[in-house]
């Protein structure tokens, strides 16, 4: 066998094994935050998840549940599927760089140095992608984005074979594998679309058949529109794919071009006169089939397109080269069947299961759902045209947006200079391709800049400055392919500078192959500073911290109760509990998000557990938001002020839809079923039920009655006890990140809260004793709870057992305040001494804090004791020797001293 293959093969292994194990061994043991718990759920029981509906992933995702689990849980087996495609993805970049640097070569003919510099070349870019931020923290928890770069690879790969070999016999089957997966990708998620223009600009550049008839360049545009009308208009592309086959089969490409070219223009013209204020008659149905229905606008577009393409089919007929009719037949035919795994979406959501959004099982819902309306009506190209933030936030270091913020973190810190060594790899990546071939690098470079520019273009997130509000979660998963491609280049980057370093080892008259392939292996250590960089924070070790908060949540509720949740986080991984693990299905998660749908709204009406709800369908159909000013409204026995939850302009107050269906859901519950907000909802969105809830741990409950102290004691500390679970929140190894830190304060508020109404029920040995059981799971860093306890220890009269926290404050949380307490605590007791004495050991062991020598010199002042005050005062001044205050009162000390001694000689 030749060296290159057992070279390459080793570096294939080695590649998929290391990623894979990294993966396996920092994978989410079960559910994570975000969409993983909703994908979870979707593929066990075959759901339809949030839009686009990614229907292949959650069918590959129920071949995983239904494997054996090995006592590992659903969770984890669903997990390990992006493990497994993100291992293959690195293997795909692996192989992507070895294909693109050794291009057009005899590889059998490398000599075993040459091949480990090139495998060793693209084992060192495809471990520096493996060991990522963006693309290892999507690796170990179920999400698309592994699956869907997997794709891509798929079809780079392709294309690179392509090129080595298009003017082969047979060749074009690689674009026919390209169109395939491209659109069969669609079912994961839309960035396998990204390959079309990207192929089409290689195809042309490459083939000098096409780059030399300019005619076959607008046939190749001209289908490129067809197929991509997918993005734009998902009626277009059902309307011009069927005509196109048609017309393809039924005029074999000899159908005379200029009357094509008529029915084009004729069918322009028609779309045209069409338009507002002309004819006005583009948005009239002009095909209704089942309950497909397209335009006027949309079928004379279509026929446009279609008339365009088949008119250059027949004028290139005579024209050389392979690309005739059949060659398009097939292209649109694959593209259709790659797409049609779309259509489990439908047929699933007819059958109503639990997880169900959008409810696509009509026409008119499936178009909704595959152009993703749920998240607003304008098209994403419009809305390239209205900037959104500045260009400077979306290219540079926007919060959660910014792509060079981004960047620059995925492989060290940004404070690290390690992140210029990969722009470099990138760049000199870049124009070694150029030298080495031009048409491959056609291909990766216009993949780059799509992913890349194109998609802060396209994607055009806000960031706040503009009357939209900023992006509110880290959005650097949008640019996953960027950093793919990225890593392509880098890989091939090393080998260009391996094959500079061969150039000096010659001129210093040292062995060219060994010296550079020594290098070569020493160049895969690069993965290890992204890998050192990011392992802490991107395994997920022990980490039950989702799992736990959704159980204490759902465990929070009594039986067949409600609760209204805010979003993805909370309502996902109760989705999981409830589907997956079959726990308190009882119990009826409500999505405020989602309230304001009515396919939700009516979900909620007919599926069991059914929620009260007696509004018709079709007032559900019609509801919309509501102007409101701020009054008082009178529901299921109880009156309260409800706000307006937004202002249109200055004057005009309006209530949401989820608004006006709490009021509905609680009047047509009257008490019948227990209702409870989410801790995760702000008060913004309970319409204004504040007085009327109590706090239960993780839950609020709605009460018929005010509640003065906002809580019930004996359940929240029976369910902070007793019932929940706190796994991973004290383990300094499970790594916690902003997001998580953020939702672990809603435990710290029902922990503060209760220790707080214990204490001010004359019951401080219980908020003692409920701070302590606090600061054993290590929620937060704990100062504000060692100054509670050395506030309630002082109330009991402890202050010797609490010194100890009080130094601790001043040692590790840089605050004097646990001193301050106990010596204000025992001045109010008349031991003014003792208050000294511990003010005193404070700054003995602290001599840094200002406050403590101001504490002190007013307790001596107060005690009348001008020579302690002053001896403080100068030990003050040794620390702050450029305070003039502390100077001034030393020098006012003094003087009164002198006088005093003056009055004591004269009258003694």
């Amino acid at each position: 066998m030749a060296a290159y293959r057992v070279v390459s093969m080793t570096g294939m292994a080695v590649a998929f094994i290391v990623s894979l194990a990294v993966y396996t061994k920092t994978i989410a043991p079960t559910v994570p935050f975000w969409d993983g718990g909703e994908f979870i759920a979707a593929s066990y029981i075959l759901g339809i998840p949030h839009p686009p509906g990614s229907p292949l992933y959650i069918l590959i995702g129920r071949l995983f549940t239904v494997l054996p689990d090995l006592g590992l849980g659903i969770a984890w087996v669903v997990n390990f599927s992006s493990c497994l495609f993100s291992a293959l993805t690195v293997t795909g970049v692996y192989l992507v760089i070895v294909k693109a640097v050794t291009l057009n070569r005899d590889r059998d003919g490398l000599s075993l140095y040459e091949s480990l510099a090139v495998c060793c070349s693209a084992l060192t870019g495809g471990l520096l992608l493996a060991f990522s931020d963006t693309f290892w923290f999507n690796a170990v928890e179920a999400e698309v984005y592994a699956l869907s770069m997997l794709c891509m690879m798929a079809c780079t790969w392709l294309m690179l074979h392509w090129v080595e070999r298009h003017e082969q016999n047979g060749s074009e089957r690689y674009l026919f594998l390209v169109g395939y997966l491209a659109f069969l990708g669609i079912a994961v998620h839309m960035f396998t679309m990204l390959i079309l223009p990207a192929a089409f600009l290689c195809v042309v550049f490459t083939d000098r058949v096409i780059r030399s008839n300019r005619k076959l360049v607008l046939l190749c545009a001209a289908m490129g529109l067809i197929l991509f009308s997918v993005v734009a208009s998902i009626d277009v592309f059902f309307v011009a794919i069927p005509l196109a086959i048609a017309g393809l089969v039924l005029t074999r490409g000899r159908l005379p071009w200029g009357y094509l070219a008529l029915v084009c223009i004729a069918a322009v013209a028609v779309v045209f006169f069409g338009m507002d204020g002309v004819g006005a008659y583009n948005g009239l149905p002009l095909i209704v089939i089942g309950g497909f229905e397209a335009t006027f606008g949309t079928v004379m577009f279509s026929l446009a397109l279609v008339s365009a393409a088949l008119a250059l089919v027949s004028a290139t007929a005579d024209d050389p080269g392979r690309y005739k009719w059949p060659f398009w037949t097939v292209v649109l035919f694959l593209a259709v069947l790659g797409y049609s795994v779309n259509f489990y979406v439908p047929i699933r959501a007819a059958q109503q299961p639990i997880i169900n959004e959008n409810d696509p099982s009509t026409w008119q819902n499936f178009e909704g759902f595959l152009e993703r309306k749920q998240y607003g009506q304008e098209s994403m190209f419009e809305s390239m045209f209205n900037r959104k933030g500045s260009w400077s936030s979306q290219f540079g270091n926007g919060e959660n947006m910014g792509f060079w913020r981004f960047f620059s973190r995925q492989f060290s810190a940004p404070s690290f200079p390690f992140w210029l060594f990969p722009v470099l790899l990138v760049a000199l990546g870049i124009v070694s391709q150029v030298e080495r071939d031009r048409r491959s690098m056609v291909f990766l470079g216009a993949m780059l800049l799509i992913c890349s520019i194109g998609l802060i273009l396209y994607m055009n997130f806000s960031d706040g400055s503009r009357g939209i509000q900023r992006e509110v979660r880290i959005r650097d998963y949008f640019y996953t392919p960027a950093f793919v491609f990225a890593a392509v280049l880098m890989g091939i980057g090393v080998r260009s500078l391996l094959n500079q370093i061969g150039v000096w080892l010659g001129r210093l008259r040292l062995p060219v192959e060994k010296g550079t392939a020594g290098i070569a292996v020493l160049m895969t250590a690069l993965p290890l500073v992204p890998f050192a960089y990011h392992y802490e924070s991107h395994s997920r070790e022990g980490n039950y911290i989702p799992y736990d908060y959704a159980y204490n949540m759902l465990q929070s509720c009594d039986e067949n109760g409600l609760i209204f949740t805010n979003g993805d986080n909370d309502t996902f991984t109760l989705w999981f509990l409830q589907e997956v693990e079959g726990l308190r299905k009882d119990v009826r998660v409500v999505n405020l998000s989602l309230l304001n749908t009515n396919w939700y709204i009516k979900q909620l009406k007919h599926q069991e557990p059914r929620v009260p709800i007696t509004l018709a369908d079709e007032t559900i159909d019609m509801l919309n938001i509501q102007g409101w000013e701020e009054r008082e409204v009178h529901r299921a026995g109880i009156t309260w002020t409800v706000p307006p939850a937004g202002m249109l302009g200055e004057d005009i107050g309006y209530l949401r839809v989820q608004d006006l269906m709490i009021l509905h859901i609680l009047e047509q519950n009257n008490w019948e079923k227990p209702v409870f907000f989410a801790v995760t909802v702000s008060p913004e969105n309970d319409v204004g039920l504040d007085d009327y809830m109590q706090l239960e741990g993780m839950v609020w409950r709605v009460l018929p009655d005010p509640d003065p102290d906002l809580m019930d004691v004996e359940r929240t500390r029976h369910n902070l006890w007793n019932v929940y679970q706190y796994r991973g929140i004290a383990d300094p190894q499970v790594y916690k990140d902003p997001q998580i830190r953020t939702l672990l304060r809603n435990y710290t508020m029902s922990f503060h809260q209760l220790a707080l109404n214990q204490w001010r029920r004359g019951r401080p040995d219980e908020a003692i004793e409920t701070i302590e059981k606090y600061l054993e799971y290590d929620i937060s860093n704990g100062a504000l709870e060692r100054l509670m306890l050395i506030q309630f220890n002082a109330d009991l009269g402890e202050f010797a057992g609490v010194e100890g926290l009080a130094s601790e404050l001043a040692g590790e949380f840089s605050t004097f305040d646990g001193y301050t307490i106990l010596s204000q605590a025992l001045q109010r007791q008349g031991r003014e001494e003792e208050a000294a004495e511990l003010l005193e050991r404070g700054v003995s062991v602290h001599p840094e804090y200002a406050t403590g020598y101001d504490q002190l010199v007013n307790l001596y002042f107060r005690m009348d004791d001008s020579d302690r005050m002053l001896e403080t005062l100068e030990r003050w001044q040794r620390i702050a020797p450029g305070d003039t205050v502390v100077q001034a009162m030393i020098e006012d000390l003094k003087d009164a001293g002198d006088e005093r001694d003056e009055r004591d000689e004269r009258d003694p």
